[in-house]
């Protein structure tokens, strides 16, 4: 059963009136009468627009049985780089549902296809964070139905009065109310002894939720202060500093900086080096890495930074971010160290993600030979990984982290770091099939081991990204790859890499439907694998010679091949390999004109595809299946192997739909 998405942040623990707001929302939805219900709240950064959205989204979630779907668009990002682009959304949502990695449509066309069927009659929550365009939000909306989305923004997204959006601005809070909040963080007593310093300190705040939270939290943790020496300080402030101001009203910057140098000089160095962390979030971990402490103290420091307003934990999940505000400030601060010990931060950061993915790749595929010398370190350490399963969530979770640290390196010339990070990410892109990010991050560390003038690091990279091609079915572009890289590997006398190359080389001319170029490539690159003790290169190059040698009519020599193949993934455990030697057992059979021998490696095959939840796979097999029943005679069995696998390939907006239907037409009514 699939689990109901709950992606909501927790309600705000801090939440002053906004009475008036709350009620419109309640109004906008209720005119909605059951219908597909689109509200945007607009405003100032700090305003309290996602505070306001998550108190009434809590409060209503009830009524959404189906869950809730959440995303931040990181539209105030310093860099539009950063921005989420709505195909990942949509990817992320299509996960969040429950869709399988394999059965995740390759275009965006398709995937807002598919989450529009997925969502359509559904009672589903979705708060859409920071969207910087109609058109950006536009891309990811569900399909009609008594859904809700929610999206905040500083921009006004007027276009999406065509999508029958209702627009609610959330302007600053009434003094009154800055001053209930004031009271909430501080307390009444210590507030009514001093009502015209806390009317002054809220005025200077611009009445910014935000802002109040901030200058309250350093008040907070200093009980004998009294209110007017904040209130000197930021009048002084103000003065001194640079404005980011709201109106000519306020300095958020001057607000942040009392709370900055409030901090002791190891908070505060700590403070600027969390702002070197490019991702969205971070846990202990990244933290102490990139501060240069150990994870005691990071701990230490993260609680008072928190305490101070300055970073905003998730208890649920252990892990920190920055309001997009404070991001900018923590930067900001990271500028005043030196260039050297900036450099020195992202290289301990970029190193720290390095090890903690490749710690979970070797976990995911024990077996893959590796050139990162940070393997060898991490082969002699306990792995953090107990399970595939727990080092592909890691994996997943980190992913947005992980491809923001890879750019940075990219951008600091950290080559060596680019490619090896990439590498790191293998398993995760095989197993989950994040093709866009696959293909993207594999350029950069081709280009890399480019400039490293590292020509095995050039063929690892061009070996991965041509395997990216493959999955999507570029087969000229992996030739393009994989020739020279194959010319290369032999000159540096380089077996391994030579017969990768030319195992790519020959999936790309069998899918070009080349089979006797295919066969050559194979031939040679088993070879070198029986040369060199790389069994399981051997077996797989022997599956691969049996699918060629099939579809060049030779069925004997197939099965000759793929028998073999087949027995050596089931004594080593390789399921996802055994079931594509069965499927092409059961494809050699078939084509040889003995059906009877073929359904018994379909059924294999099916129940190990059931059980990998390896869908596209298993709707082959099932396609396998009907033409076995069907050739003995058996019509009536076929159609719901058939009807299966149309629903497969539907879902995946696979080619092989179009024929799975036609064969259903030519059986007979049920």
């Amino acid at each position: 059963m699939t689990p109901i998405p709950a992606q909501l942040g927790p309600a705000p623990a801090v939440f002053t009136n906004r009475k008036n707001e709350l009620t419109e929302l309640t109004r906008f939805l209720g005119e909605q009468g059951g219908r597909s219900t689109l509200i945007v709240l607009s405003g100032l950064g700090g305003v309290g627009k996602t505070s306001l959205a998550l108190r009434w989204l809590h409060d209503i979630r009830d009524d959404y049985r189906d869950g809730q779907l959440y995303v931040d668009l990181r539209g105030s990002a310093p860099s539009a780089a950063e921005v989420i682009h709505p195909d990942e959304v949509l990817e992320r949502h299509l996960r969040a549902l429950g869709v399988a990695p394999d059965r995740i449509p390759r275009t965006p066309d398709e995937r807002l296809t598919m989450f529009r069927s997925l969502t359509t009659g559904k009672r589903l929550i979705i708060l859409i964070e920071n969207a910087i365009s109609a058109a950006q939000v536009r891309a990811t909306l569900p399909g009609p139905g008594p859904n809700l989305v929610v999206v905040t923004t500083r921009a006004r997204l007027s276009g999406l009065t065509v999508d029958g959006a209702r627009f609610l601005e959330v302007a600053p809070f009434e003094g009154a109310d800055a001053l209930a909040l004031l009271d909430r963080m501080l307390d009444s007593e210590r507030t009514s002894r001093e009502p015209e310093a806390a009317r002054s300190l809220v005025k200077l705040c611009g009445n910014l939720p935000i802002a109040v939270c901030a200058a309250a939290a350093r008040l907070a943790l200093r009980p004998n202060w009294p209110i007017k020496r904040a209130v000197g300080e930021l009048r002084d402030a103000t003065r001194r500093l640079a404005m980011l101001s709201v109106e000519g009203d306020i300095s958020l910057q001057a607000v942040f900086d009392l709370s900055y140098h409030g901090l002791s000089d190891e908070q505060a160095a700590f403070y600027r080096r969390l702002g070197l962390h490019p991702g969205p979030d971070f846990g202990l971990g990244a933290a102490a890495a990139v501060a240069g402490v150990d994870e005691d103290d990071a701990a230490q420091m993260l609680d008072h930074l928190s305490g101070a307003s300055l970073v905003q934990e998730s208890p649920s999940e252990e892990r920190f971010s920055f309001h997009d505000l404070l991001r900018l400030h923590a930067a900001d601060k990271a500028e005043s160290e030196s260039s050297d010990e900036r450099r020195k931060g992202i290289i301990r950061l970029t190193r720290w993600y390095l090890r903690s993915a490749a710690a979970a790749d070797l976990v995911v595929i024990p077996g893959r030979w590796h050139l990162g010398t940070v393997y060898a370190e991490l082969k002699r350490e306990r792995s953090a990984f107990g399970t595939v399963a727990e080092a592909l969530d890691w994996l997943e979770v980190e992913l947005p982290n992980l491809l923001a640290v890879l750019y940075e390196a990219e951008e600091n010339g950290l080559d060596e770091y680019v490619w090896q990070l990439c590498e790191s990410l293998w398993g995760l892109f095989v197993h989950r099939k994040y093709y866009r990010q696959w293909v993207k991050t594999h350029e950069l560390g081709l280009a890399s081991a480019r400039r490293c003038q590292d020509e095995r690091a050039e063929s690892r990279m061009a070996g991965a990204l041509a395997s990216a091609f493959l999955n999507l079915h570029r087969f000229s572009r992996v030739v393009e790859l994989c020739e020279p890289m194959a010319e290369r590997e032999r000159a540096g006398g380089r077996p391994l890499g030579e017969a990768l190359a030319l195992e790519r080389l020959g999936t790309a001319h069998l899918g070009l439907e080349r089979p006797e170029q295919a066969i050559d490539y194979f031939r040679r690159a088993q070879s070198i694998y029986k040369r060199i003790s790389q069994h399981r290169g051997a077996a797989i190059a022997s599956m691969s010679l049996g699918d060629a040698y099939r579809a060049a009519g030779d069925f004997e020599e197939a099965v000759r091949h793929l028998l073999p193949a087949r027995d050596y993934f089931a004594e080593t455990g390789d399921d996802y390999n055994r079931a594509g030697s069965l499927i092409a057992l059961a494809r050699a059979h078939l084509s040889a004109g003995r059906p009877e021998a073929s359904v018994g490696f379909i059924t294999e095959a099916m129940r190990i595809t059931t059980h990998m939840g390896a869908d596209h796979k298993h709707a082959v097999a099932r396609m396998l299946m009907a033409d076995a029943v069907t050739t003995l005679g058996d019509h009536s069995a076929a159609r719901p192997h058939l009807e299966k696998a149309l629903e497969i390939f539907l879902t995946l907006d696979a080619p092989e739909a179009e024929t799975a239907r036609k064969l259903l037409a030519t059986l007979p009514p049920p």
